[in-house]
């Protein structure tokens, strides 16, 4: 029943500019006959308008509205995969969520798309070959904001509980083979069933899971969706599921629901609601609950030597047990207090076992106290890699700056493209700006685009001048796929620059390729009214699709004072622009863009034509 234009508001919108249209002929009887022929020309068209506006809404009145499901939830705004997202799906009123799901060594599931927790954590290595115990003390969401800190790795059941309690359906991407039946069993004691489409691996259903009430989607690729097919899809009681990542179109989005899709999976869930003209539900009363990750320190000296007991049995594991049971056993050690488990810690650090090594620095990480570095510093120069890369990460979490020396003489160095990774990302969060001219220099140099992402994540927090000049130059870099989410990064970390990054961004919105300009156009909507001036005069650019993604952005930011100009481009030449700046000054609200408006309820170009009818009623709507 929701829709962008639905049948009753096309005839309300209608029936205002009839009446405009009969006004203005009575004022124009006793003017010319060329006026008098241009207001009959203006009813005339507005009866027909009546006439078609059934066949190009995007709904008729019985048609079932599509549900939006958002792609791990709304990558401009949060870390996916982590209650952050699902609470912003939950906030925007949006039908649901796409989680993937992976399982850990011990056999927990947990929401995770990569195979490692590289990119998403401050952590390494992979899901699969690490223990759930381990995953919670990782921090999943301060690589995309400092507001995201402590963030953690969810519980796939957790994440449905959440999701029942807000009702958002879920559409549930499991990412290894042979989880079938166990993602199914938590589904159902979580009472998740009715909930959760069937995706992937779970669309094929073994007899004794017959009963499960899950509903199945039928993936369409864009070439093959026609009306035929999702009738016959329909007819076996499925779901018609569309796919649109990496594109923030209205069009394309809006075409996939004239033809009836039921599910449209997307990467910008507020374009979708936007195209059905769905506002923000924003309910504040059902809030998940924050899991606690590292128990409360034991601090009672009474019992000191019940604790020196328990570290010596500890240490000993460390020392003589296979990899997990030692990495539990170090695990352990993180809810001992400090002052007793770090001097035995410290001498591990000089163990002849790597491994030893490993679990020693891992654990002293978490300790909380920065005086540790100095004893952490010699294992960036271990010949074991993996213990260089948990040195570096030890670093990171005590937000050792007195370290910065010593990682950057290891940056420049380093061969390991994990433990340059690893360094890039930490020099970052230490926020040393003296550091940003290494990681340029690097930048260029390097190759590996798995490198290149943490040293564009370190820039971007760091934030200097030559670190915006560098991250612009990746932005606008057209390397294929592999290098999408490296510049994806560069424009959040230009984004976070705000005002003085609005020129280079004001740039790379002339650039030619779609991607760039996409990318740019959502930095710019972050950066908000400061960037309203620059993106107005990129209304008079020669690029028409320059101009275009210009009106979109000025819509989506929606500042009164870009109504004229925008306005002043629906005269615009190219009919994409005149569609766009049709939506932003309906998405802006304002009364004074009416008129005009009106004038293009009739146009001959079926976007203009539907985009400026939707732009009147949502003005109308406001002023009622």
């Amino acid at each position: 029943m929701l829709a962008t234009i639905t049948f009753r508001h096309s005839k309300l919108v209608g029936m205002h500019v009839f009446c405009t249209s009969l006004r203005r002929l009575f004022r124009t009887t006793r003017g010319s006959l060329q006026s008098r022929k241009a207001a009959w020309l203006q009813i005339c068209s507005v009866m027909m308008f009546f006439m078609i506006t059934p066949y190009f809404s995007v709904f008729a009145e019985d048609t079932r509205r599509v549900e939006i499901f958002a792609h791990h939830g709304v990558l401009e705004d949060v870390p996916e995969n982590t209650f952050a997202a699902l609470r912003r799906v939950a906030e925007l009123g949006i039908d649901g969520i796409a989680l993937d799901i992976r399982q850990t060594k011990d056999n927990q599931l947990v929401l995770m798309c990569d195979e490692t927790i590289d990119r998403t954590t401050d952590g390494k290595g992979h899901v699969d070959q690490l223990l759930y115990a381990e995953l919670q003390q990782y921090d999943a969401g301060s690589w995309r904001g400092h507001e995201f800190q402590k963030e953690r790795i969810p519980l796939l059941s957790d994440a449905l509980k959440f999701c029942k309690i807000n009702d958002l359906k879920v559409i549930l991407n499991v990412k290894q083979t042979c989880l079938d039946k166990q993602v199914m069993d938590v589904v159902r004691e979580c009472g998740m069933s009715s909930q959760v489409y069937l995706w992937g691996t779970l669309r094929t259903l073994r007899p004794e899971d017959a009963d499960f009430d899950g509903k199945e989607l039928v993936f369409l690729s864009a070439e093959e969706m026609t009306k035929e097919k999702i009738d016959l899809i329909h007819e076996e009681k499925k779901y018609a599921f569309s796919i649109i990542l990496e594109n923030d179109s209205r069009k394309v989005i809006k075409d996939r629901i004239k033809i009836g899709v039921d599910v449209i999976l997307v990467d910008y869930p507020c374009v979708a609601m936007d195209v059905l003209n769905i506002k923000n539900q924003i309910n504040t009363s059902k809030k998940s609950k924050k899991r606690e990750t590292n128990n409360p320190r034991q601090e009672d000296d009474h019992h000191a030597a019940h604790f020196q007991e328990q570290i010596k049995t500890l240490t000993k594991t460390i020392e003589n047990a296979e990899y997990d049971k030692a990495r539990a056993a170090a695990i352990a050690l993180l809810v001992l207090p400090p002052k007793y488990t770090v001097p035995s810690l410290v001498k591990l650090l000089k163990d002849n076992s790597s491994e030893v090594r490993q679990h020693a620095v891992w654990t002293l990480g978490f300790c909380g106290d920065t005086s540790m570095a100095i004893n952490i510093e010699p294992l960036l120069k271990d010949k074991n890699t993996a213990v260089r890369r948990e040195a570096v990460l030890a670093l990171k979490r005590l937000d050792a700056s007195k370290s910065i020396p010593a990682l950057l003489e290891t940056f420049t160095k380093e061969a390991d493209q994990g433990v340059k990774y690893d360094i890039a990302r930490t020099l970052g969060t230490l926020g040393d700006r003296g550091a940003a001219f290494p990681i340029i220099k690097a930048l260029a140099k390097e190759h590996s685009w798995y490198v290149k992402s943490g040293c564009v994540e370190a820039l971007g927090n760091i934030g200097s001048d030559p670190a915006m000049n560098a991250l612009v130059k990746i932005l606008i870099t057209d390397a294929g796929e592999d290098a999408a989410w490296t510049r994806t990064k560069a424009a959040w970390g230009l984004a976070t620059m705000g005002t003085k990054a609005v020129p280079l961004l004001i740039s790379a919105l002339n650039d030619r390729e779609e991607g760039t300009r996409r990318r740019t156009g959502w930095a710019l909507v972050k950066i908000g009214p400061p960037a309203v001036r620059a993106l107005i005069s990129s209304l008079h650019e020669i690029q028409k699709e320059t101009r275009e993604r210009a009106a979109q952005t000025l819509g989506w930011i929606s500042d009164e004072s870009a109504v004229t100009s925008l306005t002043w481009a629906l005269k615009d030449k190219a009919p994409s622009v005149v569609s766009a700046a049709a939506w932003a000054l309906g998405r802006i609200g304002s009364p004074g863009a009416l008129a005009a408006l009106q004038e293009l309820v009739n146009n001959e170009n079926i976007d203009i034509r539907e985009n400026a009818v939707e732009a009147v009623e949502r003005i109308m709507s406001n002023k009622e």
